[in-house]
């Protein structure tokens, strides 16, 4: 596809995202449990006031703005500390966004506060943008291995299929489509950094990395994606830790050079604990780890992957697809890191990950998911007999979680195992 092409495309895509959610949230008040600076949102978001306009001094904030934010953040004017538990990688990626909406809040007649409906319109544009931009970035991956209809079919199907979309339109003040992006930059440029192995490659790898950890610490894993994309035999692989450790100290030159990324939040942790890291999640912690609720991740009504994100099946039965294709190794490091990341978050306290729709902790993991359902695709559309099959079962998961997205009131109210109260959510 042409330069010119692209660039129209996506900027179509971003007209249509845009339309999508300004229709969403067209009657959101700010400061209220629908808008999108709320509770968690908030307590990723309160680093942009604090940064831009009221430097590290709670009592410059406006008066009760935890209560109007649902207390995902906390000022504690005594010891002059504002308190987050939730890393900055979030706010980060948010940040020029932000300062946009700042830049404008006067001359439009809002308060320059960094909490008033402007800066909802911050959070609004720059969920779409990275949603689009992860998914174009997406398609030029895939366009390497697959034809144009599946390279622009599958990204597309898995927005549509997935609560992607849900994060990206209804709450894009949550981490997810800022971490989703974030992953279909490393696979993006993994091709053209084991092709190239060069420091530019090495420094936007290691770049790319810190903002995952600052983002959601557990996301790292995504950093052994280029040591086994594209390995078919042993032989490649132990050829692929040679061309890695070959450019070792060029690689450890971009590794520290990117950690400059991470000095907001030290000097965050340091002025808040004294301490350079800090964890801040407190007494949360992966305390299922020996008796992991992976059941329940996948297939609990409350939350579940399956039941509100059935497309995630088809990404799984690509796998098979990938190991008939030759693609063992590949596919078999995809279902390792699927195991491996669903035993995490069964592990995790709160392994329903509070008021969600779906499993959201997976969002960002389609960006890897997207190649078994590449090969789903093309392998289904490629037979005669299976295609119409194939058709069928990606509309109607598609058409089930956009139904229920449009439905949703952001917490499911029953309790795990509550098909009553889900099946009224299919119905509504």
């Amino acid at each position: 596809m042409q330069r010119k092409s692209v660039v129209g495309w996506f900027i179509l895509c971003l007209a249509v995202l845009l339309f999508l959610s300004l229709n969403k949230h067209s009657k959101d008040k700010a400061n209220s449990y629908h808008g999108v600076i709320w509770a968690d949102a908030a307590g990723y978001f309160v680093y942009q006031p604090m940064w831009f306009i009221y430097g590290n001094n709670p009592a410059a904030f406006p008066d009760s703005v935890e209560a109007h934010t649902g207390y995902g953040f906390s000022l504690d004017r005594v010891s002059n500390r504002i308190i987050t538990k939730y890393p900055c990688g979030t706010a980060l990626l948010q940040s020029p966004f932000f300062l946009v909406c700042h830049f404008l809040a006067k001359p439009l007649g809002f308060e320059a506060n960094g909490f008033s409906r402007i800066y909802s319109f911050g959070l609004y544009f720059s969920g779409i943008f990275y949603c689009a931009a992860g998914l174009f970035l997406l398609y030029g991956f895939l366009i390497r291995y697959f034809s144009r209809a599946v390279s622009v079919a599958a990204p597309l199907l898995i927005f549509a299929g997935t609560n992607l979309f849900y994060y990206s339109i209804d709450m894009p003040g949550m981490s997810h489509v800022y971490s989703f992006f974030l992953f279909c930059f490393i696979v993006n440029i993994t091709p053209s950094l084991l092709e190239k192995n060069n420091f530019t490659y090495w420094l936007m790898f290691f770049c790319c990395m810190v903002l995952i950890g600052l983002t959601r610490p557990t996301n790292v894993i995504i950093a052994l994606f280029p040591l086994f994309y594209n390995i078919r035999n042993k032989l490649e692989l132990k050829e692929r830790f040679q061309l890695i450790l070959g450019k070792k100290f060029i690689a450890l030159s971009a590794a520290l050079l990117s950690l400059l990324l991470a000095l907001p939040q030290f000097i965050y942790w340091y002025k808040t604990t004294g301490n350079l890291i800090t964890y801040s999640y407190g007494n949360e912690g992966f305390i299922n780890w020996n008796s992991p609720k992976l059941i329940e991740v996948w297939f609990s009504t409350k939350n579940g992957l399956f039941p509100y994100t059935p497309l995630a099946l088809l990404c799984l039965v690509g796998i098979i697809v990938m190991i008939k294709s030759g693609r063992k190794i590949e596919a078999y490091f995809i279902a390792c890191k699927f195991l491996v990341i669903s035993y995490l978050f069964a592990s995790w306290w709160c392994w329903w990950f509070g008021c969600a729709f779906g499993a959201r902790s997976f969002i960002e993991y389609y960006a890897l998911l997207i190649i078994p359902f590449a090969y789903f695709i093309e392998y289904g559309f490629k037979h005669k007999y299976y295609r119409y099959i194939t058709a069928a079962c990606i509309l109607f998961c598609c058409y089930l979680n956009m139904d229920m997205e449009y439905y949703y009131d952001g917490c499911f109210y029953g309790e795990t195992w509550d098909f009553a109260t889900y099946l009224k959510l299919l119905n509504s």
